[in-house]
């Protein structure tokens, strides 16, 4: 297949004429693939909101001066597009731009593209860097293409072809994997496969001296889930947005399966996601996490053989670790396969589930993390077998037993003397490093820092309080004002001073992960609020100015 050498004609194009708005993908009339370009209006509009929020309106001001002076001749409300389509084992884009005056716009490219010429039937070619293209107008669209075959039977309303993409986001791209022919799909699997055995030869069975047979299961299981994501997908999108509306930009990743289909049925078991582990989502965190995940029997599977594999590549890292002795090196194997049972049986319960919480205040830090285990009795006995041989390491953190507890969970406790020659641990952490081990009969939960016992303590009641909480299936927050609160504390640095002033007026600090699911599709999406922009702004300038503190005052 020559995708890349077909596509770069009306990619040029695009590029060209849509200036600093340009993208590059393919599709066809029925297309493979498509690329979505929202309206010169739309675009320039959000334009002039980030550089306005960001304090450089002025930039923003001259970005769009140019922006429209290089897309005159352009349809400014209409979105831009470009797609893709098989042809005889190949490719072919054709580009699709929305025109009011297609004289004037090849005018204002003429040095660049140079003059076109008219080679008949309406179509006229352009040239650039010792390459053509052809131009064919339509129904108010110019279409671009490589070759003068390509602007045949044209579409009469190409925006059809992208869908709500030009409403959703500012860019994007689908791929409409069934409209692949078989025989490409077929090809990629292949290519995989051929990977997959080449991998054989350097995989870490082979390196490691653990059974080759194992890793090559592993990597067979991977490779059939692989497939049956190519074969059971519908279609694969990314986009970026920009929304003044909801004040936060975002980019989105995406894909659907085919209905009726086992990915289709596995897509809808992760709908309706509900956690007995809220406690994590603390609102005064500066990072929390929660996952909840549904397990199918072939995720069940794919798990069991790779920890297969990675069970066996720890005895052979035991059988090399020279501290452990002889009488060691059993119990320490046995511990090991212990926990490799616990974590089998809890995937194979088919729902995994947990978080974890950072809790970033001046001159302190907390942490925690920790889920649901489908055999919590077993993981404490595992666990206590390998905190009674690490006992005989030098240094090793003081270990106490059943230490009190906590609701239905044991509480363990590691101890750690922070190091005298790094003060600014001992300030940030305490003279000693308090990790608490809590152990219930199907929950494992670990916190440590300056405020263990109370993280803790609050994480469990909080849980109780908000059991069986409905939620996304993963979402990741980060939130930047504690952050910045937290460092301000350590190292009063100016920039960092303005920063977090600029967030404390706008507020808006948070970046965000999320999953969402529906019955037939699943949807991540990684947002940023616009005090975030505000505040690297802010920074930006305060660095622009050489570090004057004059420079950081935030004007209201």
């Amino acid at each position: 297949m020559k995708l890349f050498p077909k596509l770069w004609a009306p990619a040029l194009a695009l590029a060209l004429l849509a200036a600093p708005l340009a993208a590059v993908w393919a599709q066809t009339v029925k297309p493979v693939a498509v690329v979505s370009i929202a309206s010169v209006k739309e675009n320039l509009a959000d334009v002039a909101y980030l550089s306005g929020i960001a304090g450089m309106a002025d930039a923003g001001k001259s970005a769009m001066f140019f922006g429209n002076a290089f897309t005159a001749g352009i349809d400014k409300t209409r979105p831009i597009g470009l797609y893709v389509v098989p042809e005889a084992g190949d490719f072919h884009g054709v580009a699709f731009v929305p025109v009011s005056d297609l004289k004037v716009l090849l005018e204002v490219h003429k040095e660049t593209i140079g003059t076109p010429k008219d080679v008949g039937n309406n179509i006229l070619e352009i040239g650039a860097m010792g390459r053509t293209a052809f131009i064919k107008e339509q129904a108010g669209w110019a279409f671009v293409a490589e070759s003068k075959e390509h602007l045949a039977g044209l579409p009469q309303d190409p925006v059809a072809l992208l869908g709500d993409l030009p409403k959703k986001y500012n860019v994007a791209g689908k791929i409409l994997v069934q409209n692949i022919p078989q025989e490409l799909r077929r090809m990629a699997i292949d290519e995989l496969k051929l990977g997959v055995e080449r991998a054989l030869n350097n995989a870490p069975g082979a390196q490691n001296n653990v059974n080759p047979d194992e890793v090559k299961k592993a990597l067979q299981t991977q490779l059939a889930s692989i497939e049956k994501l190519i074969s059971e997908s519908e279609e694969v999108t990314i986009g970026l947005g920009i929304n003044a509306e909801t004040k936060s930009s975002y980019l989105d990743f995406s894909f659907t399966a085919r209905a009726g289909t086992s990915l289709a049925q596995q897509m809808a078991s992760q709908v309706g996601t509900k956690t007995n582990f809220a406690g994590f989502l603390l609102p005064e965190a500066s990072v929390t996490l929660n996952f909840v995940s549904v397990a199918s029997k072939d995720d069940i599977a794919q798990v069991a053989a790779a920890l297969k594999m990675y069970r066996a590549t720890a005895d052979k890292r035991l059988d090399d670790i020279p501290e452990l002795t002889p009488e060691q090196r059993g119990p320490a194997k046995a511990a090991v396969g212990q926990m490799f049972d616990v974590i089998e049986k809890t995937i194979a319960a088919g729902k995994i589930e947990g978080g974890a919480a950072l809790v970033l205040l001046p001159k302190s830090i907390s942490f925690a993390a920790g889920g649901g285990v489908a055999d919590g009795a077993a993981f404490e006995t595992a666990l206590k077998s390998l905190l009674e041989l690490g006992k005989s390491q030098p240094d090793f953190p003081k270990v106490e037993y059943n230490v009190g507890t906590q609701g239905d969970l044991k509480l363990h406790r590691l101890t750690a003397t922070t190091p005298n020659g790094e003060p600014e641990a001992r300030e940030l952490l305490g003279e000693k490093l308090e990790i608490l081990i809590a152990i219930g009969p199907k929950t494992v939960l670990v916190t440590g820092g300056k405020d263990a016992a109370a993280l803790l303590k609050k994480i469990v009641e909080r849980s109780a309080a908000e059991a069986s909480k409905p939620v996304p299936p993963l979402q990741l927050n980060v939130a930047l004002i504690p952050i910045l609160k937290f460092y301000k504390s350590v190292d009063n640095n100016p920039i960092v001073a303005g920063v977090l002033s600029s967030l404390e007026q706008s507020g808006g600090d948070r970046i965000s992960l999320t999953s969402q699911a529906t019955p037939l599709s699943s949807t991540g999406r990684l947002e940023v609020q616009e005090g975030i922009i505000k505040a690297a702004g802010e920074a930006a300038k305060a660095f622009g100015a050489g570090f004057n503190p004059n420079a950081l005052i935030v004007k209201p």
